[in-house]
């Protein structure tokens, strides 16, 4: 009997030896510190990637010709680093194309082009300013503008202003 009195004590000894129940601002504070541990977590600078110039043969091998808009930036020469056409945009990214498609649902630019194009990886969206074109050439027209490269988290990883020239 001596030993039944014994285990039926043991569970309400150890019991009162158990940390209290939090108050409702300790449960706060806790909430607080794990979400912003979450956040802190997720807070990852972008890395920044450097676009590089589409050649004629990048080109004929991804089956992207005809009426469009292609990009240079001020910064990078002659080279076109962005093409954006009604079936889709490229970019190139350390010697691999990239193949975006437009997204429907964004502005129009000149010649089929589309303002926004999404791929696996990057989002890119062109900001031209339409009405300030200038004729270059007989088919071409040449629009100051703003090309931006987001990546899966909507962080921007490349911008710059440039030409945007448009044409078939």
């Amino acid at each position: 009997m001596k030993w039944l009195a014994i285990l039926v004590s043991l569970p309400l000894a150890l019991s009162a030896c158990s940390d209290p129940e939090p108050t409702p601002e300790q449960t706060r504070a806790a909430e607080d510190r794990a979400i912003a541990a979450v956040e802190a977590a997720q807070d990852v600078p972008p890395n920044p990637v450097a676009l590089e110039p589409i050649t004629f043969r990048d080109i004929d091998e991804h089956g992207l010709s005809g009426a469009g808009c292609a990009f240079r930036a001020e910064t990078q020469g002659n080279g076109w680093i962005a093409l954006a056409l009604e079936r889709g945009a490229l970019v190139k990214i350390e010697g691999i194309i990239h193949r975006l498609a437009p997204d429907a649902g964004s502005r129009s630019l000149p010649v089929m082009a589309r303002s926004r194009y999404d791929g696996r990886e990057y989002g890119l969206t062109f900001d031209l300013a339409e009405g300030e074109g200038q004729r270059t050439g007989t088919e071409t027209t040449d629009y100051p503008g703003r090309l931006e490269l987001r990546n899966g988290r909507d962080q921007v990883v490349f911008g710059a202003s440039g030409v945007m020239q448009c044409g078939t």
